[in-house]
């Protein structure tokens, strides 16, 4: 077993305030046109928050920060017919986004959403997964630990809620390959175009996550044997600061089949810990659906939004600024007026 930081036990979002934000949602009157249990989905990511807040109606999201977390992987520098990507692309992204020139920044500042980026180790790629170690146990340690770091960075700041995304060339391979394995999929089922490659290079991805599974063939049970083994650096930020936000009682809304491939590891290490996450999005990549049955997630969004770079969570995410909105709609006292009267 590689060698992990010390992770608490996770403290679950409270019950009790959940099923107050329950019955605080029924008492509101029928008569303002929102009957119990109308509004589906929100419902229950208003009494979620209620719940990670430990407070009804819960408090409106008005401190949230998206987290992209990037990082160059060695499989796809030995094999650079399995992206479309250019090799710089892991930094070009985060340079984007730091200086302030990426698309999706303009719907992150609508949403009053900040955004910070973190290179995971994008000047190093990590082994190639096919026939080698992606990091030492010391280096599955380090990066972990920066995840960590960011995490309680975040906490301290009094953050309410993360938005975590992916970035880099050959993410989509490496995810593929951690999730295949946990989920035992073969190869072929796991396996998308990713960046949208040619069939000569989907054929050399497939063979490339065949090989690193079978390499771990004997480690399914053992997440952090896994992430060392075909994960990378970024993905083993990913896992740790996902872990440690639960720890800290900090809400995740994350994005990208990189983030949950992360997120699956994350759990299998920290039981309990994905009960403080909420996926944004399923994409259109083969491996994405299945890990977040895993998880037991369901997207908010099914659209197939497969940028990453959080772009999903940041879609997702007025969904639930609403249901906050719902469960403060003050009618339980104040009748409101309509300029249609």
């Amino acid at each position: 077993m590689s060698q992990l930081p010390d992770f608490p036990p996770v403290i679950p979002p409270d019950e009790e305030f959940r099923r107050r934000a329950t019955a605080w949602r029924s008492d509101i009157p029928t008569e303002f046109g929102m009957p119990n249990r109308s509004l589906g989905r929100l419902e229950q990511l208003g009494a979620w928050l209620a719940a990670c807040q430990s407070t009804v109606p819960p408090r409106p999201l008005t401190d949230v920060q998206l987290v992209v977390v990037g990082g160059t992987h060695g499989v796809a520098r030995t094999h650079p017919e399995i992206s479309a990507l250019p090799e710089t692309f892991s930094q070009d992204v985060l340079a984007a986004i730091s200086q302030g020139r990426s698309p999706l920044l303009s719907a992150a500042t609508a949403e009053g959403i900040r955004v910070s980026v973190r290179d995971a180790d994008s000047s190093h790629p990590s082994g190639s997964i096919d026939y080698e170690d992606a990091m030492t146990s010391a280096e599955l340690f380090e990066y972990m630990s920066r995840g960590i770091e960011i995490a309680d960075d975040l906490a301290d700041q009094g953050t309410q809620l993360v938005l975590l995304g992916d970035a880099g060339r050959g993410v989509t391979t490496v995810a593929a390959a951690i999730i295949g394995s946990i989920c035992s999929i073969e190869p072929v089922k796991v396996v998308g175009r990713g960046s949208g490659i040619s069939d000569e290079a989907w054929k050399t991805k497939t063979a490339v996550i065949r090989d690193a599974m079978y390499r771990v063939r004997d480690d399914k049970a053992d997440a952090s044997r896994i992430l060392r083994r075909i994960g990378s650096p970024d993905f083993a930020t990913l896992a740790g600061l996902l872990a440690q936000c639960s720890v800290r009682r900090t809400p995740v809304l994350f994005d990208g089949v990189g983030t949950t491939a992360a997120a699956l590891c994350a759990q299998m290490m920290v039981p309990g810990a994905a009960d403080w996450w909420i996926a944004a999005s399923a994409g259109d990549e083969p491996a994405h659906v299945p890990a977040l049955k895993a998880l037991r997630k369901e997207p908010l969004l099914t659209s197939g939004i497969g940028t990453g770079q959080g772009l999903g969570a940041i879609l997702a995410f007025p969904l639930l600024r609403h249901a906050v909105d719902a469960l403060n709609f003050e009618s339980h006292d104040t009748p409101m007026t309509s300029e249609l009267d």
